[in-house]
């Protein structure tokens, strides 16, 4: 009976200096050069913080967690885009434009995905990317011209587009 009072009065104190250290008051102050300071030793000037209870997360245990499925990697399908397509300028078309701007729309079915990005190139060479379905084109030579449309992802093209020839007919000095 004593080893056993013994046992509660030790499991008390132990639990009271534990309470003790969970429950440390905080404290808050200015120091001189406007800077907000805390610490768990009172000082001059400083006013106590009420804290809140602490929250507590339980984790699962190892054996609940289903299998991850993204350690094999997902094959690529061999077309993300039912269709993807230039639709302006349309194939083989002419049109003036005075200052050469030219807006390139397009679209693409289903929409674009998030990780996704439109590639503009004209005459071969990379012009700009977007997420949106045109993409503006300022001060294009006179002359034919061919656009084309890629779909990107990190590692590089993921769908192309069919090209699209224009020709672009713009005043001359000359004439």
């Amino acid at each position: 009976m004593k080893s056993r009072f013994a046992y509660i009065l030790l499991s008390s104190a132990l639990f009271s200096s534990y309470s003790g250290l969970v429950c440390a008051e905080i404290y808050r102050w200015v120091d001189a050069q406007g800077n907000v300071e805390y610490s768990d030793q009172e000082r001059e000037g400083a006013e106590k913080v009420e804290v809140g209870p602490t929250a507590t997360i339980t984790m699962p245990k190892m054996s609940e967690i289903p299998p991850s499925s993204g350690d094999e990697p997902e094959p690529a399908p061999s077309s993300y885009y039912a269709t993807l397509n230039i639709t302006f300028p349309s194939n083989d078309s002419a049109f003036h434009s005075g200052n050469g701007d030219l807006t390139v729309l397009f679209t693409s079915d289903p929409t674009l995905y998030p990780n996704h990005s439109y590639r503009v190139s004209l005459d071969g060479a990379p012009v700009g990317t977007t997420k949106d379905n045109f993409l503006e084109l300022k001060g294009v030579n006179r002359g034919t011209h061919s656009v084309s449309l890629d779909v990107i992802d990190n590692s590089g093209v993921v769908q192309s587009a069919a090209p699209v020839q224009f020709t672009i007919h713009r005043p001359s000095v000359k004439n």
